[in-house]
């Protein structure tokens, strides 16, 4: 089998890079002759072209993937994220992250503030990509720290064309006494996991509530007039019943005719360790949160303004999905043909599908086709994918972890303020696909094949 060379991080930023050897699949190799015949190739979004060979019967086979990797080159991303700071003041039982000290000096070392600036520079004009059309930066979680917010306010002088935004968890607000003056974002997503007993327990703090309520108060404070506030709700056994109380708390108008939130998303748990492995719904939870979300929808989304929706990743959540609606409703959700799509209310958009099932709006990324949702800066200054964030810096800088498990697959490179944007994302294209994609298409595959075996019973 032939080998391509690729260069990545395994090592603290200030060291060599290691050299990887990784086979070659025949769908890379064949990507460069299909992509120089127009006859044969033509972009379609790659969340549409997985779904026609999940689900419409194209066959999978090399030149399949091939395209399937080439739409997802095509598909720039519209997002950068950045996690800007390793410490947390929570360790919510969700969390894939552990504990771990700050990581404020490894990101002064790599110059995290340069490499940020650049990506998001460099990031392709809303009209050079397929998919999303709106650019956006955010800091993806943990929590801000002051300096933080002078790399904002330097991207909104030199990219005022990219949306700027927050996951925070309500603390934000012990920084408004040195806020940069002027500066807004343009969202903020505080995150509710439940009623406030549910909340707290499920971020193992007492004041965790208290926190976010505070940031839910103040956070109209922090945004541009035509922004937004948004809220993240993580599904878990603990909170799988809080739906409708959650919904009437952030969506209801307060006295000042507004609500709390403008936008509710709702989505599982990605379980990588044991404690978040203890708290993941199963169909039994999955069927009471779905009773809920259906009520919550009815009561506050319309046509114009969907302002509920569920996120859904993985695979095993989609089988949970299609167990609690029944298999073959489940199925038949799914257009048949092409031009039943937008009958159906379902689009393809770059590699999301968006769905509409008993009234409520379902996003479904597949996980094998993960990275044009975003380009993921870390602390210290790489490219990673997708659940990198298990792993202490510490476990990826030595590309293993404490229990001996290989880190070195989830880091693409270690960017720099000269890092060229596109040619780094088509390596973590092709890189993910080697190390993750494919085998998390198979598991999709198997997964559809057991829903149509239940289906057709």
């Amino acid at each position: 089998m032939e080998t391509i060379k690729i260069h990545s991080r395994s090592e603290k930023p200030e060291t060599k890079q290691e050299l990887l050897e990784l086979p070659q699949l025949p769908e890379f190799t064949l990507q460069e002759k299909i992509k120089g015949d127009a006859e044969k190739y033509r972009y379609r979004p790659s969340a549409n072209r997985w779904y026609w060979g999940m689900v419409g019967g194209e066959p999978i086979n090399d030149e399949w993937k091939a395209k399937m990797l080439l739409a997802q080159k095509e598909e720039l991303p519209y997002l950068v994220s950045a996690v800007m700071e390793r410490d947390c003041n929570l360790n919510c039982a969700h969390c894939l992250y552990q504990e771990e000290d700050s990581s404020e000096g490894v990101s002064r070392e790599a110059h995290l503030s340069e490499v940020i600036e650049h990506i998001v520079g460099t990031m392709p004009q809303a009209s050079e990509g397929r998919g999303r059309e709106v650019l956006e930066f955010m800091s993806a979680g943990r929590i801000l720290k002051p300096w933080h917010l002078d790399i904002f306010k330097k991207l909104r002088e030199t990219r005022p064309d990219v949306k700027l935004g927050v996951i925070d968890n309500g603390t934000f607000t012990e920084l408004l006494s040195e806020w940069p003056e002027g500066f807004k974002f343009d969202w903020i997503d505080i995150s509710i996991d439940g009623t406030p007993m549910h909340h707290n327990g499920q971020r193992r703090s007492p004041t965790a509530y208290a926190e976010a309520e505070k940031g839910l108060m103040h956070a109209r404070e922090v945004i541009k007039d035509d922004g937004y506030v948004a809220s993240l709700m993580t599904l878990t056994t603990i909170n799988a019943g809080d739906i409708t109380e959650v919904t009437d708390t952030l969506l209801k108008a307060g006295k000042n005719g507004k609500p709390l939130v403008d936008k509710l998303k709702l989505t599982t748990m990605s379980p990588t360790n044991d404690i978040n492995k203890k708290i993941e719904m199963k169909v039994e939870d999955f069927a009471k949160a779905w009773g809920e979300i259906k009520t919550a929808c009815t009561k506050y989304n319309t046509p114009d303004n969907e302002r509920i929706s569920l996120g859904l990743y993985r695979i095993e959540d989609i089988e949970k999905l299609a167990a609690v609606i029944g298999e073959r409703k489940f199925l038949e959700s799914f257009p048949a043909d092409a031009d039943m799509a937008n009958e159906k209310g379902t689009a393809f958009r770059g590699n999301f599908i968006d769905l509409r099932i008993d009234g409520v709006p379902v996003s479904y990324l597949p996980v094998s086709i993960w990275p044009p949702e975003e380009l993921l800066i870390e602390a210290d200054g790489a490219y990673r994918v997708a659940y990198e964030g298990q792993f202490t810096l510490d476990e990826l800088h030595a590309g293993k972890s404490k229990d001996g498990r290989d880190t070195k697959p989830y880091t693409v490179a270690q960017l720099t303020p000269e890092t060229d944007f596109r040619e780094v994302y088509e390596r973590g294209v092709d890189l993910y696909w080697q190390r993750f994609g494919h085998k998390k298409l198979n598991e999709e595959f198997a997964a559809f094949g057991r829903i149509r075996a239940k289906a057709n019973k």
